[in-house]
């Protein structure tokens, strides 16, 4: 039961793997150019594949289980295994021990691997494109004392296609450009390609210039998901002191990737085991289709209900990571009332029979 549950999780995730691949890579057909060919396209999606699985991890590992149930109830093996004894927890939670192989091992690769193949072809292709057009993808400017600077594309500690202004009272000193540089602490240290103009006749060559540069300037909200565990808990600690509004609402986004990163595997079980007690219940004997629609849209919800309550918990400024527990824990408790009927149910029917059997010896007899 495990082996099959695997296999079958393991198929479907990579089933729904690829399609999102293909209807990707058919969107990003859109943004083909001079520079950025159909090869670099192709190149780049395929870089992207492993990581952007990840949306399709709890959906395959509930649908995995569900239809290995199914196939073992209609084998019978079910039967057997609940006349011998095994309760309908147990049984679900053997199943799920295939799945949860899969979710642990992909989340290794994914945060030692994956995450870092794919920061790396989303710079090479922004790169490509920008150096095309000229235009920079971020048009912000991040403003420390009396300078300014602007970039494109950032990767750890990297920043391209670079852009530095210092001033004095509103009046510009001198300008810089760089294809890279490199963000140290309290320092940017330009590469070699820098080039440097002076507004008041002063040559201005020095290759590093101080500036300290915000956290979350450099790390936008959206790009919060690809930093690593151990990225996204040092960031947090370097605002855990910080009352700044900014600060707060940056701390709490981090704690929503790190939070949804650690407790992903609890949520995938707590979707297996609330959804398995249909297998034994209302779903005993429906169609396979009737699973695969339920295992679906149940994940889906469940989905929706978790961002909800986190982007509640982050909106009060209360506990992000009470809105990542909770619905898993909302699961769990329903979960148990439904196990305990099923049981309920199955010590009655045992009640009936035994019953029934007393009475056709009294009528024998």
């Amino acid at each position: 039961m495990i082996k099959r549950s695997l296999l079958i999780s393991f198929f479907i995730f990579g089933l729904f793997a690829l399609l999102d691949f293909v209807f990707n890579f058919i969107s990003e057909l859109e943004n083909l150019s001079v520079n950025y060919t159909f090869l670099s396209s192709l190149k780049f999606m395929l870089a992207s594949l492993p990581y952007n699985a990840n949306d399709f991890l709890e959906g395959a590992c509930l649908l995995g289980v569900m239809i290995a149930l199914g196939i073992s109830h209609q084998e019978g093996n079910l039967n057997v295994l609940r006349s011998s004894g095994e309760s309908p927890i147990k049984i679900v939670l053997i199943s799920a021990i295939g799945p949860m192989i899969l979710v642990f091992s992909y989340m290794g690769a994914n945060e030692l691997t994956f995450r870092d193949i794919h920061i790396n072809a989303e710079v090479e292709k922004n790169l490509i494109i920008n150096n095309q057009s000229n235009i920079e993808r971020n048009n912000e400017w991040i403003k420390d004392k009396n300078s300014f600077i602007n970039f494109s594309d950032k990767v750890g500690n990297t920043i391209y296609n670079v852009k530095f202004l210092k001033s004095d009272y509103g009046e510009g000193l001198y300008y810089k450009t760089s294809e890279s540089a490199n963000i140290q602490e309290e320092t940017i240290v330009f590469d070699n390609t820098m080039t440097s103009h002076s507004f008041n006749n002063k040559d201005e060559l020095s290759y590093s210039e101080p500036f300290n540069f915000p956290l979350g300037a450099s790390i936008p909200l959206k790009d919060i998901e690809k930093l690593q565990f151990s990225e996204l808990i040092f960031n947090k600690n370097l605002l855990k002191d910080s009352s700044v509004k900014k600060d707060i609402l940056f701390k709490s986004h981090l704690e929503k990737s790190l939070y949804k990163n650690i407790f992903l595997p609890i949520s995938i079980l707590s979707l297996i085991i609330f959804f398995g007690s249909f297998i034994f219940s209302s779903l005993r004997e429906a169609s396979p289709a009737s699973r695969i629609v339920l295992s679906v849209i149940g994940a889906f919800i469940y989905k929706v209900f978790q961002d909800f309550s986190i982007s509640l918990a982050i909106s009060i400024n209360y506990s992000v990571l009470a809105g990542v527990v909770v619905p898993a824990l909302i699961l769990l408790i329903s979960s148990f009332y439904l196990y305990k009927s099923i049981c309920k149910i199955a010590i009655d029917k045992i009640k009936k029979t035994n019953e029934t059997k007393m009475i056709q010896k009294f009528l024998d007899f």
